[in-house]
């Protein structure tokens, strides 16, 4: 990779959607070769796949937290498997970490309610394996 390429990847980030016209203007390459870096980048595993950002606010979802999870054992992929099967439609997962430190895992909750997260931390609670949860709720990012 060179810096062109760094550039390129720094353009998508941005904007997902940009073309491939536009960032070749704004690297200086033809748009084939713009392409043909983005080809190369994607077959080599660094460019993963895009995305979209949702807006949860536009549809209720404007209570954010992180909920931290204790596990007993090393069961990680049954309690986040067990975790995902006990998300109520009035709540969503949008990303999860395998931490280390005291807790083992750290969930990052969109929902409609303190009770749709309070039911939820209920749920997870009653998983085998879950020790203890701490919710922490995120007042602005």
């Amino acid at each position: 990779m060179d810096s062109i390429d760094y550039n390129i990847l720094k353009l998508l980030k941005n904007d997902g959607r940009i073309s491939h016209e536009k960032i070749a203007q704004v690297v200086k390459l033809s748009r084939p070769a713009v392409r043909s870096r983005i080809v190369a980048m994607e077959q080599a595993g660094i460019i993963e796949g895009y995305s979209t950002l949702v807006n949860y606010d536009a549809f209720g979802f404007n209570i954010r937290v992180f909920v931290y999870v204790k596990v007993m054992n090393m069961s990680y992929k049954n309690v986040i498997r067990a975790i995902y099967d006990a998300v109520p439609n009035q709540l969503m997962i949008e990303e999860y970490f395998r931490i280390s430190g005291e807790w083992c895992i750290l969930l990052h909750v969109m929902c409609h309610s303190q009770e749709n997260i309070t039911t939820f931390v209920d749920e997870i609670l009653r998983i085998e394996s879950v020790v203890a949860t701490n919710t922490v709720f995120i007042f602005k990012s």
